[in-house]
């Protein structure tokens, strides 16, 4: 069966896979498509980065409700965030109670593993200061913790790594795991190709196309076994189609995604264009935060499905509501989140290539409204004068 494990930085803007990519993963897992393993350094690294953000945006409400007012009672800032904490163990602990959801406890004996590749200086561990100082030690135990999830298991299906740590990833090719890492599966006798690193958006794409193609070659398989049987040829060739279908929309999800990941630390700033006016990169149609000058995209979180228009002609428009992390480089920079919308258009003529001929982030003006796990409604009694 195909395994999702996800890193802590694919997880915390997912609020426990509450997300529409979120909900689609965990269904995925109840339908018994794949499993999804959540290390436990992993969950108990996201509770402590909600518990952390809530307190300090607790604090910062209680601090700035002050200064307008010395009525104001704390004491409902409080209680409304800790409805909030426990609205999110209780998301928290129906993800848990979910089929096909697993938390993989720390392997026995890894304090001495994690020294040995301290000291050998192997990745996710990674030095500062001149290798001064390590870092990565959480890192470190998800990935014993993958491994020794993986150890016992002979199978061959596909295992799906959501990170974006670059403890984890090559040097020259962020989408891969790092040469470290690939010569701990060799150690451990796992086969490099079933383990990959990858987006959930992709993984959500590639796990319908699996269970899709699982379907059509059962259903084949009952057909050949019964030539006489018109039914079960009709069923067999329908659900080739949907496999077919299923396959493709992968493949252009991909595209689009890796259209997407090419923008991260492209400069964003106004610049000479044609006709000799200054204007931004004709990618950015969206409200750009004033927060600085040398701006790009540092990150993203893709908050819903990808959607794409049938063919006109040879090409396929996508699009998909996004969550981009703006970025000022400048000494005095800032950074700010923006929900916008991503538009792709895709040349299909070659199945072997798709080529994205056209990229844009607009204004999301028809997006969908999440609840925002970190903003509560505040019920508050001022005392009159």
């Amino acid at each position: 069966m195909i395994t999702v494990v996800p890193d802590t930085n694919a997880l915390f803007g997912h609020e426990w896979l509450t997300t529409t990519l979120g909900r689609s993963l965990v269904d995925l897992a109840v339908a018994g498509k794949c499993q999804v393993v959540l290390p436990q350094v992993v969950v108990d690294e996201l509770d402590r980065q909600h518990g952390k953000t809530l307190r300090s945006k607790r604090d910062k409400a209680k601090g700035a409700l002050s200064e307008v007012s010395d009525d104001i009672n704390a004491t409902a800032i409080d209680a409304a965030f800790d409805s909030l904490s426990a609205k999110s163990i209780a998301a928290r602990d129906a993800l848990f109670a979910a089929t096909g959801v697993s938390v993989a406890p720390v392997p026995e004996g890894t304090i001495r593993a994690l020294l040995d590749r301290d000291l050998a200086e192997r990745r996710p561990f990674m030095e500062a200061n001149g290798g001064k100082k390590a870092y990565g030690f959480r890192d470190a135990v998800i990935w014993e913790t993958v491994l020794d999830f993986l150890g016992p298991d002979d199978a061959m299906d596909a295992v799906y790594f959501l990170t974006e740590d670059k403890g984890f990833l090559d040097d020259q090719q962020p989408k891969a795991l790092h040469q470290h890492l690939l010569e701990d599966l060799d150690t451990h006798g796992i086969d490099r190709k079933r383990v990959s690193i990858d987006s959930l958006t992709n993984v959500v794409a590639a796990v319908r196309a699996a269970a899709a193609e699982a379907e059509a070659r059962a259903a084949e398989a009952r057909a050949a076994s019964t030539p006489t049987d018109g039914q079960a040829h009709d069923i067999a060739r329908l659900l080739r189609g949907y496999a077919f279908d299923a396959s493709r929309l992968t493949e252009l999800v991909r595209a689009a995604t890796g259209a997407l990941d090419k923008l991260v630390g492209e400069p964003m700033d106004e610049e000479l264009a044609y006709g000799g006016n200054y204007d931004r990169p004709s990618w950015v149609q969206f409200d750009v935060p004033w927060i600085g000058e040398s701006l790009s995209i540092y990150g993203y979180d893709i908050e819903s499905e990808f959607e794409f228009d049938p063919p006109d002609g040879d090409i396929v428009t996508g699009r998909a509501d996004v969550v981009l992390a703006i970025e000022a480089g400048d000494l005095f920079g800032d950074s700010d989140e923006v929900r916008a919308r991503l538009v792709v258009e895709i040349d299909i003529e070659d199945p072997e290539r798709l080529l994205v001929t056209n990229i844009v982030l607009e204004n999301n003006a028809n997006r969908r409204v999440f609840a925002d796990r970190t903003s509560v409604p505040l019920d508050l009694d001022v005392d009159p004068d």
